[in-house]
């Protein structure tokens, strides 16, 4: 008996031995630069841009002339997409900031991980045995990720975390790379991208710079401001990207956006329209006396939800048909006048059919030159304090984002056209050997 365990203990060590390791897929790095439209790399020559990295992922890679988004085009359920595959409406994450009618909670995103409701590519992966890490990746406090340094502080209900933005907790002294709440420029993100690229090593690396976004906000889009920030980003994907390589010469770098920008001048203030038919009931204009956590308005029967270039209208009661016809008949006159700038409005069902704003009754669309404001009095057209805004509907051209990629079994010089977001996760997926079970559309064609 003795004899015969030690001998099937030295056939189990053999087999061991013989079996091959599981092949690791190359290391893959996505660096999402908010707000950037293709034609900073594409037609970088129209705007005498000098982009030297992002030329070659044009000649070395395979690019899409731009990336059809989702509803609404907008950064948090935007980059959720590109690590789902599919629509807000499924995975959860609706718009930036959770639906606060009462304003009770100004400027609360959805920061956290557990607003995902479907696997992501982070998961997967670590559920496949490689490592992950994030950089400022939007909805990831508290995300199951090996290295992270997440965006993002509080929680959808509270001025305190729900999770740690860290992991490790001590990651930034690992780094030595000092970062506050307040202020964690690209400059910091791209350090320690780098230093924890070096340092753990990791498969999976998420990267999200966010400096372009507040030029074209503030100056629009192909403003002087945008495009000098443009050109150092081009320099910082380069640093990393070199990181990338002398970790794994064999790395894939991809570089990717969650919208386009369009310009703007004006803003258009649903809610004094909404206020005015007796549907939202303010109080008295008293907003630095208001305690915090004190709402901002009596009742409401519908009220607006902000998504920068549009906003979806939210009915306290989704089934009261004459609160429901009233709306609509306030939304249609105002779309009546060309002055408003409305540019589409988009009613249950077919909004959610695709895919966005899934508690909402209606979605107001705006033409270029128009945002929604927030104002729940005064006049119903004002100027913009900004020059540049997205969340639009997908369907217009200029708020399109862009999808690149480089490397070790990458076709070189390929022009996908148009794609469609939700294809981007099933192709980062194929790369690492991984299911998205969520994912309903293919990869695309990335293969030489």
């Amino acid at each position: 008996m003795r004899l015969s365990r030690l001998f099937l203990a030295a056939t189990l060590c053999l087999v061991s031995i013989a079996a091959p390791a599981q092949k690791q897929p190359p290391t893959l790095v996505i660096i999402s630069v908010d707000g950037m439209k293709p034609e900073y790399a594409t037609h970088a020559d129209e705007h005498g841009l000098k982009v030297p990295v992002l030329r070659r992922f044009l000649k070395e890679g395979t690019y899409a002339e731009g990336v059809i988004g989702v509803i609404p085009t907008v950064t948090y359920p935007s980059h959720t997409t590109l690590v789902t595959g599919v629509w807000p409406a499924e995975h959860g994450v609706i718009d930036n900031t959770i639906f606060d009618p009462e304003r009770i909670h100004p400027d609360v995103w959805y920061w956290d991980f557990h607003d995902i409701k479907v696997p992501t590519l982070y998961t997967q992966a670590k559920a496949a045995g490689l490592k992950t890490a994030a950089v400022s990746w939007p909805v990831t406090v508290g995300a199951p990720i090996d290295y992270l340094v997440a965006e993002g502080m509080q929680s959808e209900h509270t001025d305190t975390p729900s999770g740690s933005p860290y992991n490790p907790a001590d990651i930034m002294a690992q780094l030595h790379v000092t970062r506050t709440r307040e202020s964690y420029p690209d400059a910091a993100k791209t350090e320690t991208a780098v230093g924890i690229l070096h340092k753990f090593h990791p498969t999976l690396m998420l990267v999200h710079l966010t400096e372009l976004d507040h030029q074209e906000h503030g100056h629009g889009p192909f403003s002087p401001e945008a495009n000098a920030t443009m050109e150092i980003l081009d320099t910082e994907i380069g640093q990393i990207e070199k990181a990338a390589l002398e970790l794994d010469p064999s790395a894939r770098i991809a570089v990717v956006s969650d919208h386009g920008f369009m310009p703007i001048s004006h803003r258009v203030n649903l809610d004094v329209l909404l206020a005015q038919a007796g549907l939202i009931h303010p109080k008295p204009e008293k907003a630095s006396a208001r305690l915090k956590g004190e709402s901002a308005i009596y009742s409401w029967e519908a009220a607006g939800w902000g998504a920068n270039g549009s906003m979806a209208i939210v009915l306290h009661d989704p089934n009261d048909k004459a609160i429901l016809a009233k709306v609509k008949a306030v939304l249609e006159k105002a779309a009546a006048d060309p002055a408003n700038g409305i540019a589409e409005i988009v009613a249950q069902p077919e909004l959610t059919h695709r895919g966005g704003f899934p508690q909402a009754s209606f979605l107001v669309d705006f033409k270029s030159g128009y945002q929604p404001g927030s104002a729940l009095r005064g006049p119903l057209v004002t100027p913009s304090e900004d020059l540049g805004a997205h969340g639009y509907l997908p369907t217009h051209p200029e708020v399109r984002s862009t999808f690149m990629v480089k490397g070790s079994g990458i076709a070189a010089g390929r022009d996908l056209k148009v794609i469609d977001m939700r294809q981007i996760a099933p192709t980062f997926a194929q790369m690492l050997g991984i299911t998205l079970p969520a994912a309903k559309l293919p990869p695309v064609a990335v293969k030489p």
